[in-house]
């Protein structure tokens, strides 16, 4: 049902036929990050994004971010810090809806009262940015990825997840605009076998053009 949903807006994103032009590839943002805990305590971070686009039809980009999850270690949760690197093809389907295809690289450290685990993995992406007007964008991203984790007990254990994201971007001037985003992930963050957080979350944040 969630690929579902996503093809279905994607489709509507690609139809999109407004003369206006595509989205721009070079910015960099500040975003704070909220996610559906399961326990009391809540969870969120600041993530630090960006992106340069070259040859009109490829892109580079990555970023860093830094969360607490269930309160974060002083409350019994967990303090995370995570990194990721992409390139990207950014082909136009018309003049003001852009295909995407990427691969990257993330990696993802815990630490919590009883030691520290870390996750790395390589994620595959497609999806679509479409701009409905000369200020208003819609995109929709899916993610396949596939790595490992290695908890407390020092155990590589494999893992994939599937990662669903559709977002809105305001574009106030050309240099400053602001956005909202919503991810659906497959799989939730588990410590010790104990479900903490559903790995969805909602992100809003703010964005520089250049």
């Amino acid at each position: 049902m969630r690929s579902m949903r996503l093809l279905a807006a994607t489709a509507a994103l690609t139809v999109s036929s407004v003369a206006v032009a595509g989205p721009n590839w070079t910015y960099a943002e500040l975003g704070y990050v909220a996610a559906d805990s399961v326990g009391d305590e809540d969870s969120g971070g600041f993530v630090l994004n960006g992106s340069f686009g070259f040859a009109d039809v490829f892109h580079v980009g990555g970023g860093i971010g830094a969360f607490e999850l269930e309160g974060g270690k002083s409350k019994g949760g967990i303090d995370a810090d995570a990194f990721n690197v992409y390139v990207g093809y950014n082909p136009a389907m018309t003049d003001n809806v852009d295909a995407i295809v990427r691969v990257g690289y993330a990696e993802t450290e815990g630490k919590a009262t009883g030691g520290r685990a870390k996750a790395k993995a390589l994620g595959l992406t497609f999806g679509t940015r479409a701009m409905i007007s000369e200020q208003f964008e819609l995109n929709a991203f899916a993610t396949y990825a596939a790595g490992n984790s290695k908890p407390n007990a020092g155990t590589k254990e494999d893992f994939v997840d599937w990662t669903y994201t559709v977002g809105g971007i305001y574009n106030f001037t050309d240099m400053f605009a602001a956005g909202v985003s919503l991810t659906i992930d497959s799989n939730p963050i588990e410590v010790d076998g104990v479900e903490i957080t559903s790995g969805n979350a909602g992100t809003l944040f703010a964005r520089i053009n250049f």
